[in-house]
């Protein structure tokens, strides 16, 4: 035998991938990281939180407003989740009453990101009920009243005070009665 070596016919050389084999791998590697993007939660709880407290200040000037240009007294109640309007209407028998108010722009809209609300009224904290609860427990005699009142004067009473965060507690927005403005959002210090 020389010093040349030879190809035997049943080894084959060393050779790289082919086109279609590095084409498929690709793919694959592709499709993995796609799905592994898809269930990745995107969810970003600081903005949401701001985006709930600045949307309920602007919910409450709306609600503000229209009581002014419509002659009309609103109200806002809180629960630890949600809050809902209500308007006060006489009856035939010329009571008042407070009224659920159903209306595609005063409504709570709830985030991805679920928040808690805590109310103080003119210093003193109350205890909020889910809306369920408190319909069960709402009689003729003792109706659902609205915590904050939108006067169609203009004024908001009584003095409010709105704590709006995250389950954790990490991010906490204030939603209150300002001094300059009727309703003024603040971040709090420490979130």
């Amino acid at each position: 035998m020389s010093g040349t070596a030879r190809s035997h016919p049943f080894v084959r050389q060393a050779r790289g991938f082919t086109l279609i084999e590095l084409l498929v791998t690709v793919t694959i590697i592709s499709i993995l990281v796609g799905a592994v993007v898809i269930n990745i939660d995107f969810r970003n709880v600081g903005k949401s939180v701001r985006a709930t407290a600045q949307r309920t200040g602007l919910l409450m000037d709306l609600a503000a407003d229209q009581a002014v240009y419509s002659r009309q007294q609103f109200g806002i109640r809180f629960h630890p989740e949600s809050y809902e309007f209500y308007i006060l209407v006489e009856n035939e028998e010329g009571d008042s009453t407070w009224e659920l108010f159903e209306d595609g722009q005063l409504r709570f809209r709830a985030e991805d990101v679920p928040v808690e609300f805590q109310v103080d009224i003119s210093g003193v904290p109350i205890v909020l009920e889910d809306l369920v609860t408190e319909l069960a427990e709402a009689t003729e005699e003792d109706p659902m009243k609205p915590h904050v009142i939108f006067l169609s004067n203009g004024e908001i009473i009584p003095d409010f005070r709105i704590l709006i965060s995250d389950l954790d507690g990490d991010y906490r927005y204030e939603v209150a009665t300002g001094e300059i403005l009727p309703v003024v959002v603040e971040q709090l210090e420490g979130s």
